[in-house]
């Protein structure tokens, strides 16, 4: 078994309720982390932090709307104040509305916008001065393949969306540096959440089809290529973005 040594490293992943987040987060708890967990569902965020680390002294639950920049400082100073320290940023909260091109309004853009885009900026940037005083942190944002070559089941806003997480991945990597942060983006493909629900059962079955490693990801299968960047493992790596998608994009 490889050793990741992040045993007691403090870890933040957001919108981690469900899904991803939440296998992220567990995948962390069994590699010894200690995590805080943030979504914007309390109750459900309540319960994932129950199921996955009944023990309170190794987890937190903040309620947090990303796009809101008084809820992520709120988050970031819960973090400081239990743990005393953050080692590890998770920017995984998104939405992804599938709304066609010519029907997204400018507020729905802005929303998508400020959720899956400006949070990550804002976190990223907030988290440098507690990184900076131990050198060694790593930030991991989750962008998409979408982000890439642009959507067809997604919306426009969120591919867009994503494109920006992965050349801002890049920019905070050259900026982390000289402070020892590391910054790095995976890109999941079509992976079984609850995000890929409203999906048509015969749009799925096409992209078994098409992906080489003949299935849909899995929630683990992002969260290891997450907590293995997140390691010391991967200290030498930095500004890169990683497919996690059974082969569908190759590049």
């Amino acid at each position: 078994m490889m050793n990741l040594n992040i045993k007691d490293k403090v870890a933040i992943i957001t919108g981690s309720a469900q899904g991803l987040g939440k296998a992220i987060a567990k995948t962390f708890v069994d590699e010894g982390a200690l995590v805080v967990l943030s979504d914007i569902n309390e109750q459900a965020g309540q319960n994932a932090l129950k199921e996955i680390c009944p023990d309170n002294q190794k987890g937190l639950f903040v309620r947090t709307d990303v796009s809101s920049e008084h809820d992520i400082d709120n988050l970031l100073k819960a973090a400081v104040d239990k743990f005393k320290k953050i080692d590890i940023l998770v920017n995984n909260a998104g939405i992804c509305p599938r709304t066609a091109f010519e029907n997204v309004t400018a507020d729905e853009w802005d929303k998508v916008l400020a959720v899956n885009l400006r949070s990550v900026f804002l976190l990223s940037q907030k988290v440098f001065k507690y990184m900076k005083q131990n050198p060694g942190g790593k930030i991991i944002n989750l962008a998409s393949g979408a982000g890439k070559v642009g959507g067809v089941q997604v919306g426009a806003h969120y591919s867009a969306s994503k494109a920006g997480v992965i050349c801002l991945t890049k920019t905070i990597a050259l900026q982390g540096a000289k402070y020892g942060i590391t910054s790095n983006a995976v890109c999941p493909g079509v992976i079984g959440t609850e995000m890929t629900t409203s999906i048509p059962k015969e749009q799925l079955e096409k992209y078994n089809q098409m992906i080489p490693l003949g299935r849909l990801g899995t929630p683990q299968d992002v969260a290891d290529m997450v907590v293995f960047l997140a390691s010391q493992r991967a200290d030498y790596i930095t500004g890169e973005i990683s497919d996690v998608n059974g082969g569908f994009i190759m590049d």
